[in-house]
């Protein structure tokens, strides 16, 4: 098993490192799987980003509330969520993610009454042109950060209150609600919210020269008001494409400050799939990229807690899975 497992990992970083001088080496003669893609520009503006999180925490807090009730909790474990089991802990983590993704739901509906649109969220290359370019993606970005993760795992001690709580009491319910968590909705609901909200709406704000009241209130964007980039300085064009990502990313990692080293890889996981959203115009391949890393740490979780002799003598905890 630990073999298997080994060759697995060298076989994913031999895949990520041939892929890397492919994609150079195409980028030289023909351009990359990447370029810039013609897509919708979000309508969406700070009334709208506000609308968003605000349903996001009514949802939560009217999903943790009952669940409290109903798992016949007492006070002195809804005020302190340590004291649960792993089963609790991971089931409430579980109903919470669900609430998100029913969060994201009712928010694109809103949007969509609100804009008449949500092509800004899609593609227009398919579904099976993003799965691609999702995985491309994911060989691509994901090595890179695992070792920076080893590297900041050496002096910053990892913690995760479910995780934790999963691996010290590992059943195979609290594994199906921690994949539930962490594979099935964190993608879709992390995804939409930071790229598709406020890297979408960050984009707006760099790339046209609107009145500060639209960048307030959203609306149907004129084509006439973008700003002509390559007609700017290279230094201007470079800040004015990384900012709404470099922004994006700073607040990603700020979520996952709790986590010990991890808003360290996550940022800068942050930054590569803030790259593929900016020359995409899709959040798919963006979700794509999420689940995959998520699926592998998950994975790497699961083996580690169910064969304890695959555990390497040295620190290297797999970037966490990329939920709360």
């Amino acid at each position: 098993m630990k073999t298997a497992i080994l060759v697995v990992q060298y076989a994913i970083l031999s895949a990520s490192i041939l892929f890397w001088v492919f994609r150079l080496g195409v980028r030289r003669r023909s351009g990359t799987l990447l370029e810039k893609r013609p897509h919708d520009v979000s309508p969406i503006g700070i009334l709208d980003i506000g609308f968003v999180l605000c349903l996001w925490m009514v949802l939560q807090l009217l999903a943790i509330i009952p669940i409290f009730f109903l798992m016949d909790l007492s006070m002195e474990e809804m005020q302190n969520i340590a004291l649960l089991s792993a089963d609790k802990l991971l089931e409430i983590q579980a109903w919470a993610s669900v609430m998100q993704l029913i969060a994201v739901v009712a928010a694109v509906a809103w949007l969509f009454l609100r804009h008449r649109r949500v092509q800004w969220l899609g593609t227009r290359q398919g579904f099976g042109s993003d799965l691609l370019i999702g995985m491309a993606s994911a060989l691509l970005i994901i090595p890179p950060v695992w070792l920076i993760q080893v590297i900041a795992v050496q002096f910053i001690d990892y913690t995760h209150p479910t995780l934790d709580s999963l691996i010290e009491n590992f059943t195979f319910r609290s594994a199906v609600f921690s994949w539930i968590a962490a594979v099935a909705v964190a993608p879709v609901a992390e995804e939409f919210f930071f790229r598709g909200v406020i890297q979408g709406w960050l984009q707006r704000v760099f790339d046209h020269d609107e009145p500060k009241e639209i960048w307030f209130s959203g609306g149907q964007p004129d084509p006439n008001l973008a700003r002509d980039l390559q007609k700017e300085f290279p230094v201007q064009k470079l800040l004015r494409f990384w900012s709404p990502i470099l922004i994006t990313s700073l607040a990603f990692a700020a979520v996952h400050a709790e986590q010990g080293p991890a808003p360290i890889p996550l940022f800068f996981l942050s930054m590569g799939i803030g790259y593929v959203f900016r020359k995409t115009g899709s959040f798919w391949p963006c979700v794509v990229v999420h689940l995959v890393l998520n699926s592998i740490s998950m994975i790497v979780l699961t083996l580690t807690i169910l064969y304890p002799e695959l555990q390497p003598p040295v620190e290297v905890d797999p970037i966490p899975a990329m939920y709360r």
